[in-house]
């Protein structure tokens, strides 16, 4: 009986032990689990910064600055932001068409367009072979001290597209042109309007954003459908 009763007390105390050891465990493995939410947030808030997007810095900014009164919570705020894609207007949807030039001096720069997908075709016999950036919003800076609602007179919520310059022979890079100064493309970005189109030309390996200088703008054009 005497070793009966002693094997008992040890089962009970093993089974004591490993709940306590499962307890322990759990708790590590929530703490690890909000740890890695609290990560993502922040992976999240640092790549809202690195791209560009505005209007989620300045929240962020400002979540910071006021002391982060509500804690991390400010700081996911400001990061939802940043997944909320905007959403294309019915009429904008596809810019395709003929457009003429909306003022004298696009007139004098380039003449008209035609948008056929990712290609536009300018009257000056230039050729510009596209594919999609991102869509920024226009509120957000192109160079410095400017955004692209300053520019084109528009809200700070309209939707920017910004598009990559290719090559026009197959080649590794799109070649030099006279709308750049004789220097290559790099991107573009398009505000279009129902029947109004705006485009802004980069030269190649200047960034969009807020560290940008005023150099790195090759052009801006206005044109008009025909």
């Amino acid at each position: 009986m005497t070793a009966l009763a002693t094997a008992s007390r040890t089962d009970r105390s093993r089974r004591r032990r490993l709940k306590g050891l499962a307890g322990v465990l759990a708790f590590l493995c929530l703490v690890l689990f909000l740890l890695a939410i609290e990560q993502r947030h922040a992976v999240a808030a640092w790549q809202a910064v690195r791209y560009g997007a505005a209007p989620v810095v300045a929240r962020a900014g400002s979540w910071a600055a006021d002391g982060a009164e509500d804690g991390l919570g400010g700081l996911r705020t400001a990061v939802a932001a940043a997944d909320q894609t905007l959403a294309a207007a019915g009429e904008d949807i596809v810019l395709t068409g003929e457009f003429g030039p909306a003022d004298e001096a696009t007139r004098q720069a380039v003449g008209g367009a035609v948008f056929t997908g990712a290609s536009i075709r300018l009257e000056n016999g230039e050729i510009l072979r596209t594919r999609p950036l991102r869509i920024a919003a226009a509120g957000e800076a192109f160079v410095f001290g400017e955004t692209f609602a300053d520019r084109w007179n528009a809200p700070g919520d309209a939707q920017i597209e910004l598009r990559m310059v290719l090559p026009a022979d197959g080649g590794r890079e799109a070649g030099a042109t006279p709308m750049c100064g004789g220097r290559r493309p790099g991107a573009i970005a398009l505000l279009h309007r129902r029947d109004h189109v705006d485009l802004m030309l980069f030269r190649a390996g200047a960034a969009i954003g807020p560290d940008t200088p005023a150099s790195a703008v090759c052009g801006v054009w206005s044109f008009v459908r025909r």
